[in-house]
C-alpha cells in the first residue's frame, strides 16, 4: 500500500476568522472563500470548511466552541521562544509557556479562534522522538 498525507481540515462556522488566524501566525496567503479555503506550509496543507459543508456528511458530527481538545496538530520551529513573543503581540490564546523536555524539544501550546490547540517546538540537538 501507498499512503500519501495531504491536509489537516478544521470544520469551523467562520472559515474567514479562523483562516486569518493561520494566515497571521503562519505568514503566508490563503486561497478559497467563505466556505472552503487553505494555506500551504512547507507542503503541508491546512483546510478551513464551513460546517455547511461538513454537515452535508451524516457522519460528520460538528460540536460547536471548544475545538476538539483531544487533538494536537504540532510544528517545528526554529526558536520556540521567538515564535512565542511573536505570537503574544498577535494576541493569541496560550496555553502555556516554552518548556523544556526530557525528550530533547522545548515546546509550548496556543488555542485557534475555535479552540483547536496547537504545539510549536524547537529541538535543539538531532535525538528527538
Amino acid at each position: 500500500m501507498n499512503f500519501q498525507f495531504t491536509d489537516i481540515c478544521f470544520i469551523t462556522n467562520d472559515v474567514l476568522r479562523l483562516r486569518a488566524f493561520y494566515e497571521a501566525v503562519f505568514g503566508v496567503k490563503a486561497e478559497g472563500d467563505e466556505m472552503h479555503s487553505g494555506i500551504s506550509i512547507d507542503g503541508l496543507t491546512l483546510v478551513f470548511d464551513h460546517i455547511d459543508i461538513a454537515d452535508q456528511n451524516p457522519a460528520f458530527s460538528y460540536v460547536e466552541a471548544g475545538g476538539a481538545n483531544n487533538v494536537i496538530v504540532g510544528f517545528n520551529v526554529d526558536d520556540a521562544d521567538a515564535e512565542y513573543r511573536r505570537l503574544l503581540r498577535l494576541g493569541v490564546q496560550m496555553l502555556n509557556e516554552p518548556t523544556d523536555h526530557p525528550w530533547g524539544a522545548r515546546s509550548f501550546q496556543f488555542k485557534d479562534p475555535d479552540g483547536n490547540i496547537l504545539n510549536f517546538r524547537s529541538i535543539p540537538g538531532e535525538n528527538y522522538i
